[in-house]
């Protein structure tokens, strides 16, 4: 699946463009959205204290350790399984530069965490949710590389509906424990998406190089 072909990436791309821009105007005129209202009264509600336990869970596998275990494990295997040395570099720039981009962004904006209770220690700034951000350039990345190895269309299918719900949950995770606004989330989402479009033309772009200059290289 060749992502800089697809018109459905596009549009996707297009609608993730839009989203993190209306939430950043938003965020930067300090209107108080009642997106943030309605969906943090939603998932605060509706996750009781007893499923906290597994939110943490959840949340952890968005911070620096859990990201980069799951990086490793990642790495390893398209080292020993696949030799997709092209696959690798990827996925490095893919998290480590997008987790640049992320902090840069959150000192840009400057925006502040909620004030309520909060169930995890926070130490940086709110917007864009880095867990929500991060959680989507990586698992979409590594879904990526996956279904490409994958012959069977179900197969394919529901490995894109897992990484779906996955990242949902990691990104609402974050609302659950009271450390970011839903627009955070929201705004992470979308600008993951934009990061993994890059990302992925980048190395579709490097692997059609690589490929021309071996080919060049058997014909001379």
């Amino acid at each position: 699946m060749e992502i800089h072909k697809s018109k459905w990436a596009y549009f996707f791309l297009a609608v993730s463009a839009a989203v993190f821009l209306y939430f950043l105007a938003s965020v930067n005129i300090g209107t108080s959205l009642i997106f943030d209202r309605y969906f943090s009264e939603l998932f605060t509600g509706l996750f009781s204290e007893n499923t906290h336990p597994f939110f943490e869970a959840m949340d952890s596998l968005g911070d620096k350790a859990g990201v980069g275990i799951i990086t490793l494990a990642f790495l390893l295997l398209l080292l020993f399984k696949y030799r997709n040395y092209e696959a690798m570099a990827s996925v490095v720039f893919a998290v480590a530069a997008g987790n640049e981009v992320n902090k840069g962004l959150k000192e840009a904006i400057g925006r502040p965490r909620p004030d309520q209770e909060q169930l995890v220690d926070v130490a940086s700034l709110s917007f864009p949710s880095g867990h929500a951000m991060i959680g989507m350039i990586l698992y979409t990345v590594i879904a990526y590389f996956i279904i490409n190895e994958l012959k069977s269309r179900s197969a394919k299918w529901m490995t894109a509906i897992l990484a779906g719900i996955w990242i949902f949950l990691m990104g609402i995770s974050r609302i659950v424990m009271g450390v970011h606004y839903p627009s955070d989330i929201a705004a992470g989402f979308a600008a993951g998406y934009i990061w993994v479009f890059i990302s992925i033309s980048l190395y579709a772009a490097v692997k059609s190089m690589f490929r021309r200059n071996s080919h060049q290289r058997e014909s001379a």
